[in-house]
């Protein structure tokens, strides 16, 4: 019988998609993480670790994208980096959306060799493209039922890929890795609540476009989407409902008082959510014999209490506001996780 494969840490399956870019092999005294929205750009400095603890937040920077900037946010990219005013030359990048697949499946309990060439054939299940159009990594989890291990997924686009990578070189940047939303999201996380319980906690990080949802069991994540729903699309329907312009509730800052009947709305609007959250819930609840203990959310919209009532009102799990950092906002949690990617 083939011995089984050494489980890595979650510091490896941090790592796992660096075969997709040229990664640099000093490591560098001060990280950078780059998060490319639809609708703006954030980034997240990290300096070197000193003793136990995180690491220190040396900057962080958030620059909207003009619509007319859109298909080129490169501008956007080099104007916040600028804005840290730090000697940054390297950053790392992520993808996700509809380009991005993402499964954990189950494997025969092979070498890690022999997985790894296999991952094109088992992903070719799953995918909508051409396998030449592709690239696949994936990662071993941890042991399933029987002599199978539970496997992480990821295949990209090459033209996503491609897109961000000359991006990055028009801003200036080299790029030293790519990174999947969902996963620098996990890494963030772990990160922040190093020795949290063994209890299943779904990540909901509600972007512009799409919302990345990572359910981890302990430090393994064994769920990871993208849903296509965020506060694009929230606001548009929450106006409609009350009658009014998109841009006056995404004008509306915290401190202004909100439109009459947003509350509402927004319980309205989160329905389309709320369903796509509880199919991958009780997924995970008839795959693995558990539900998630907790709902911890993150993004732009995490910070609306409007949304995070509507949330609570839909969900029997506690659900709870998360950020990577006291120095963050939830916009910043991917751009978090990436910087980590690079410790």
């Amino acid at each position: 019988m083939t011995p089984p494969p050494r489980l890595p840490d979650f510091s490896s399956i941090g790592r796992f998609l660096r075969r997709l870019t040229t990664v640099t092999s000093k490591e560098p005294k001060i990280t950078l993480g780059v998060d490319i929205g639809s609708t703006c750009v954030k980034v997240v400095a990290l300096g070197t670790r000193k003793g136990p603890g995180t690491r220190p937040i040396l900057g962080s920077n958030l620059v909207p994208i003009p619509a007319a900037q859109g298909t080129d946010p490169s501008r956007a990219i080099k104007t916040a980096v600028s804005g840290l005013h730090l000697p940054l030359q390297t950053a790392a990048l992520s993808v996700s959306g509809s380009w991005v697949i993402m499964r954990v499946i189950e494997m025969p309990n092979m070498a890690l060799s022999e997985i790894r060439q296999a991952l094109p054939f088992e992903a070719q299940r799953y995918l909508p493209f051409n396998l030449q159009e592709v690239v696949i990594d994936g990662v071993v989890l941890g042991p399933a039922e029987g002599n199978k291990v539970w496997v992480l997924i990821i295949a990209c686009r090459k033209e996503l890929i491609e897109r961000r990578l000359d991006w990055a070189k028009r801003a200036g940047l080299e790029v030293s890795l790519i990174d999947v939303d969902a996963v620098a999201l996990t890494n963030g996380f772990l990160a922040t609540f190093n020795g949290r319980p063994e209890g299943i906690t779904a990540l909901v990080n509600v972007g512009s476009q799409f919302t990345n949802l990572s359910m981890c069991q302990g430090q393994i994540p064994y769920l990871v989407r993208d849903i296509p729903w965020g506060a694009e699309k929230c606001f548009r329907h929450a106006a409609e409902h009350l009658g009014i312009e998109p841009e006056i509730l995404l004008r509306t800052s915290s401190d202004e008082p909100a439109p009459a009947g947003l509350a509402d709305a927004m319980k309205t609007v989160c329905e389309g959510l709320v369903t796509e959250l509880q199919l991958s819930f009780d997924y995970f609840e008839n795959r693995f014999g558990r539900s998630p203990a907790e709902v911890l959310v993150t993004g732009g919209l995490s910070q609306s209490a409007d949304f995070m009532i509507a949330l609570k009102s839909h969900l029997t799990q506690p659900v709870t506001p998360w950020i990577p950092a006291k120095e963050l906002s939830g916009q910043f949690a991917i751009a978090y996780g990436l910087a980590l990617r690079m410790d």
